[in-house]
């Protein structure tokens, strides 16, 4: 199984757990990588299944719509946005950034988010870890943006806010992937039903 990072730190485990619970001498090997990784492995037969957070394009590969998801755009508790009621795109603008590297889901769709501003936005880290953002943002280094599933934690202890954006749309879709020519065992069949039922409990 391969699982991009909020994906794999946040949801995985979970799902593995209840895999084995009624599986117990099921194997799993879960690899934890950004989207454009887990593209290419499953393209090369190295993963059996993907979830991601990213858009995925490629002939070979079935991308099948799992959760919905929000970024939420957060800073420290002293850190003078934290106050603003709403941040307009001159806000956004003014801000130092922390956010997740290239190639990753939640970059991918950040940038669609703040189409229009992305030439002129004061980037001061790419940090490929979830944990590492949030720390620097902590810090005080700048705001950032993460999915929810990764701040909600944050947000109830109060190490971390939320902040309101205005006419920007962080939504996004996660998805399944995996490779139009690989043989679907059961227990891949199962994976993919207890992934839907997780999204879609009963």
């Amino acid at each position: 199984i391969g699982a991009t990072m909020t994906i794999g730190n946040y949801l995985a485990v979970g799902l593995m757990a209840r895999y084995l619970d009624e599986q117990p001498r099921a194997k799993l090997d879960l690899q934890v990588a950004n989207t454009s990784v887990i593209k290419a492995r499953l393209i090369n037969f190295e993963l059996d299944i993907g979830l991601v957070e990213g858009e995925v394009q490629h002939p070979d590969l079935e991308v099948i719509p799992w959760v919905k998801d929000q970024l939420e755009v957060f800073c420290a508790p002293d850190h003078l946005l934290a106050s603003k009621h709403q941040l307009s795109d001159t806000d956004l603008l003014a801000a130092r950034w922390v956010l997740r590297e290239q190639g990753s889901g939640t970059r991918q769709a950040f940038d669609w988010a703040l189409h229009g501003l992305l030439p002129n936005l004061n980037v001061l880290l790419e940090l490929e870890h979830v944990e590492g953002i949030k720390q620097a943002v902590m810090q005080g280094l700048g705001i950032g943006c993460l999915s929810r599933i990764a701040l909600q934690e944050s947000f109830e202890l109060g190490s971390l806010v939320p902040l309101r954006v205005a006419g920007r749309d962080f939504s996004r879709q996660l998805y399944l992937v995996i490779n139009r020519h690989k043989y679907r065992s059961a227990g891949i069949e199962r994976w993919i039903e207890l992934c839907h039922q997780t999204a879609n409990p009963v």
